[in-house]
C-alpha cells in the first residue's frame, strides 16, 4: 500500500492520536520481532489502518508497553502491546511489501529495475516466511498481480479492470473466519484496494506522462498534459463510489475497539487525500518530513 490510509488529526482527541502512532509503533516492532529490521523500513499507515480495523472485534485495549526502538534508542516509547491483529499485520505487510517489490521488477527499467532487483533478494527470506503463515493470501495476491501485469503489457485503458485486480490483493489479506465479519471485510478492504489504486494513479500522472509508464487514468482519458481539472468530476465519482462501499461496510462492522478511530480515518481522512490529491496539494506524512510523523 502507499501511504494515503490516515486520520485527520485535527479531528482527534488526544487519546486517539495517541493509539494511532501506538498501534504506527506496536507494528513496527512486530514485523522486527517477525522478520527483522528490513521490512520495517517499508512500514506505513494503511498497514496501521489495516491493524487497526482487523483488530476491531475484540472488546478491550490492552495497557502501551514502552519500548526502544532504531529511530528512539535513548528512550523507550510508548507502543501497543502485541496482539494477533499486530501480528498478522506484519506478516501482510511483508507479503504485501515484497510483492511490490515483485511489480516493480516486471515494470522498471534501468536503475529503478535494479534496485528492485535489490530489494527482492533482500526480502526474499522474509518473504518465504510470510508465505508459510499465509498460503492462501499469497496466492490469491500473485493471481492478482499477474492479471494486472498482462493488463499492463496490454495497456488496457480501463480503470476498473486495472483497479479491480489490485483491490483483489487488498481483499485476499483479510482474515478467513467464514462468517459475516469476513464478508464485509473483504468488502471493505477490496475498496479500500480499488480507491488506493486509482488514486496512486492520479497522483502518478505527471511522472507516468514523462516516462510513458503504464497508467489506466492517463489512458482513459486521453491525457497529454498532467493537468487533472477537466477530468477531476468524473475521477472524484469513481473514487466516491469506492468510499461510499467503504463507508457501508464500516457501519455493518461490530466495532469493539477504536471505532472513532477508525471511522475517522474512512469518513474524513480518505475524502480529505482524495481532494488533496486531484486538487495537487497531498504531502506524504501531511507535509512533515519525519518518518511516521501525523
Amino acid at each position: 500500500m502507499f501511504g494515503f490510509i490516515r486520520p485527520v488529526k485535527s479531528e482527534l482527541r488526544v487519546r486517539e492520536a495517541d493509539r494511532f502512532q501506538q498501534v504506527y509503533c506496536g507494528l513496527c516492532h512486530a514485523i522486527r520481532a517477525r522478520y527483522g529490521r528490513f521490512y520495517t523500513l517499508f512500514l506505513s499507515y494503511d498497514m496501521t489502518f489495516y491493524a487497526l480495523v482487523t483488530g476491531s472485534d475484540q472488546a478491550d485495549t490492552p495497557p502501551p508497553c514502552r519500548k526502544r526502538c532504531d529511530a528512539h534508542p535513548l528512550t523507550r516509547r510508548p507502543c501497543a502491546a502485541p496482539d494477533d491483529a499486530l501480528a498478522r499485520a506484519a506478516d501482510v505487510s511483508v507479503l504485501l511489501t515484497y510483492h511490490k517489490f515483485r511489480d516493480s521488477l516486471a515494470d522498471e527499467k534501468g536503475a529503478k529495475r535494479a534496485l528492485a532487483w535489490l530489494l527482492c533478494r533482500l526480502g526474499r527470506r522474509g518473504y518465504k516466511r510470510a508465505r508459510e503463515r499465509l498460503p492462501a493470501a499469497d496466492r490469491e495476491i500473485i493471481a492478482a498481480l499477474d492479471d494486472l501485469q498482462q493488463l499492463e503489457r496490454e495497456r488496457c485503458d480501463s480503470m476498473d479492470r486495472a483497479a479491480d485486480a489490485s483491490a483483489r490483493m487488498a481483499a485476499a489479506v483479510v482474515p478467513r473466519t467464514g462468517d459475516d465479519r469476513e464478508r464485509v471485510l473483504r468488502q471493505m478492504f477490496y475498496h479500500v484496494g480499488r480507491w488506493v489504486y486509482l488514486l496512486d494513479a492520479a497522483q502518478d500522472v505527471a511522472e507516468d506522462l514523462a516516462q510513458d509508464n503504464y497508467n489506466p487514468v492517463v489512458l482513459r482519458y486521453g491525457l497529454k498534459t498532467p493537468e487533472l481539472k477537466e477530468i477531476r468530476e468524473p475521477l472524484e465519482r469513481t473514487l466516491e463510489r469506492s468510499l461510499a462501499d467503504i463507508c457501508m461496510a464500516y457501519d455493518l462492522l461490530d466495532i469493539g475497539r477504536d471505532a472513532d478511530l477508525v471511522r475517522n480515518i474512512i469518513f474524513l481522512g480518505m475524502p480529505l487525500v482524495t481532494k488533496q490529491v486531484l486538487d495537487g496539494t497531498y504531502q506524504t506524512n501531511g507535509g512533515w518530513g519525519k518518518h511516521g510523523s501525523l
